[in-house]
């Protein structure tokens, strides 16, 4: 008797121990998402005023241009290359933050994998309709982490690309001398001011990338409260 009342308090502490292991990860999680979706979300707008500010700017300097205003023109010229500069170094960070998702993103596929095989020889071994529930959730759960990997190494090799881009048209438009007074000057503007869009160009597609992230974020917080359900239920 009194080894069975210690095998029963032991079972009992380990359970609490469990459930309190699952109620920090559920807190955690719950955590995560509002910071990663409050960071989202002020990326974006951040992201969004200073894309207005630079469009603002390319105008205004082909206007100072093209009216020989030299001073208007050496101004402007040293303030989008500053946006240009802040920009390059803003898409570096996220390209470190890419990676850190990605390998957060092998991980979690990881762990699905091990759930995954242990609900299959769970199933293997007593094919009742609980394992049966569980060994679709677990497969469901290692088929959207596949698919969130791959999603990530994507992202991750989009936004090197179009970082270097970013350097490329930094350098030409530091190089170009737009005060040279010569006849091919208006030609030269207006090939440097497709330069200039262009680099505007890869900062919309910053802004549809963290619009992308910010909905794949809100996912992510619908499939943990979903997960959180499915263990409650048991």
């Amino acid at each position: 008797m009194k080894t069975l009342k210690i095998m029963t308090a032991a079972f009992l502490a380990l359970t609490c121990s469990l459930t309190n292991a699952q109620n920090l990860k559920d807190k955690k999680e719950k955590l995560d998402n509002k910071y990663a979706i409050a960071t989202g979300k002020k990326q974006l707008q951040k992201d969004i005023r200073q894309l207005e500010a630079f469009e603002k700017k390319i105008a205004a300097f082909e206007d100072a241009f093209i009216s020989h205003n030299t001073k208007r023109v050496k101004a402007l010229k040293i303030d989008i290359l500053s946006d240009m500069k802040r920009e390059i170094k803003q898409s570096e960070r996220k390209i470190e933050q890419d990676r850190i998702e990605l390998k957060q993103s092998q991980t979690e596929l990881r762990n699905s994998k091990r759930e995954f095989n242990k609900s299959k020889r769970d199933v293997l071994r007593r094919n009742s309709a609980k394992n049966r529930r569980e060994f679709r959730d677990e497969k469901r759960d290692k088929n959207d982490d596949r698919r969130d990997l791959i999603d990530d190494k994507r992202d991750l090799k989009v936004q090197i690309a179009r970082t270097e881009r970013q350097k490329e048209i930094y350098k030409e438009i530091k190089a170009f001398d737009f005060l040279a007074k010569r006849a091919s000057g208006k030609r030269k503007l207006m090939t440097n001011s497709k330069l200039l869009n262009e680099f505007a160009k890869t900062m919309r597609a910053d802004i549809t990338s963290t619009k992308k992230e910010l909905k794949e974020d809100y996912q992510e917080m619908n499939e943990d409260k979903r997960e959180r359900r499915e263990n409650f239920r048991g």
